[in-house]
């Protein structure tokens, strides 16, 4: 895509699903792409995957300091810092009446206050820059109500609206801040969701109420974020783009 090649982009939790195929979505438009996440064997796997333009700095965005050294690492390594995709992300299924505050310190953190740091880290170096462009991996969870996930659709809300308010914010200083929101996407994650559930009809559930017809694939998440990402979306600021199936049609 116009405007990628040679950008510098920090990608979180990119040691598997969509953030991984963000990584070698990027790389393969020729991004220098740093990528974080807590295994690093996953880790090695990627950068099999994604090839010699990618590399690992291991960081748990629970941790205010992880964020902050994971895009302190990128500028110490590359210089700048042009793109962040802030994928990191976990999935909580329970009733509020199961949801102990570990449940919801643990979703909170991870999905919304480990994007916000990180966003303001790298806020710092774009707006010295005068440009840059942060994409959200937020999810369709934020936008319409999720049945027995409210953690969850609340982190996922807070992300957008916390990207909405940046974008208005750092506009002026030459920076786009967007939101991409999927559906159900074929996962690492979605495959422990299901075998976590118990329940046989989660189980056999392929998506068929889509109106596709199916479930997502990471790759054609990665594929909205390099357009998000690049020159040809030059114009697109503070917008949610949902990668969604036509469900929320």
């Amino acid at each position: 895509m116009r405007g990628l090649h040679d950008k510098v982009v920090l990608v979180t939790g990119g040691t598997s699903g969509i953030g991984r195929a963000c990584v070698r979505r990027l790389t393969a438009e020729g991004c220098v792409v740093v990528f974080t996440g807590r295994d690093e064997s996953r880790a090695r796997e990627t950068i099999e995957a994604a090839g010699e333009r990618a590399s690992f700095v291991a960081a748990d965005v629970r941790r205010v300091a992880d964020c902050e050294a994971a895009v302190a690492e990128t500028l110490r390594l590359h210089g700048r810092l042009d793109v962040l995709v802030n994928n990191a992300g976990v999935w909580l299924e329970k009733p509020v009446l199961d949801t102990s505050e570990a449940d919801y310190d643990w979703c909170m953190d991870t999905c919304l206050k480990g994007a916000f740091f990180t966003m303001k880290a790298a806020l710092r170096a774009m707006i010295s820059q005068k440009a840059g462009v942060i994409v959200n991996i937020a999810s369709d969870s934020g936008v319409h109500g999720e049945p027995g996930a409210a953690v969850y659709a609340a982190a996922k809300a807070g992300l957008i609206m916390a990207a909405r308010s940046l974008a208005i914010d750092h506009g002026p200083d030459g920076i786009r801040i967007v939101n991409v929101c999927p559906a159900v996407v074929e996962t690492p994650m979605l495959h422990r969701a299901v075998a976590d559930s118990g329940d046989p009809d989660y189980t056999g559930w392929d998506g068929a109420d889509y109106p596709l017809r199916r479930i997502g694939q990471p790759e054609e998440v990665a594929s909205v974020v390099a357009f998000l990402a690049s020159d040809e979306a030059s114009f697109v600021s503070g917008a949610d783009w949902l990668v969604d199936g036509g469900y929320c049609a």
